[in-house]
């Protein structure tokens, strides 16, 4: 599957309510896992969104112009 042009897989467990999920980006691994597809599949997302939301903070020194 795809989200925000990251790649991520989800896969079934071996129990009955296990979904896992995985993806990386910029060499960061992460995963997870849920009970149901869906939540699998919101959890990775969710995850991707932090991940690039991170990457997209700037810091600026104290008392700079900026």
């Amino acid at each position: 599957m795809k989200y925000r042009d990251v790649e991520f897989t989800i896969v079934q467990g071996l129990g009955r309510q296990l979904w896992k999920w995985s993806a990386s980006l910029r060499g960061t691994e992460m995963r997870g896992q849920a009970a149901t597809k869906a939540e699998a599949v919101s959890e990775a997302e969710r995850s991707i969104d932090r991940a690039l939301a991170s990457n997209n903070l700037k810091l600026i020194k104290p008392g700079s112009d900026n």
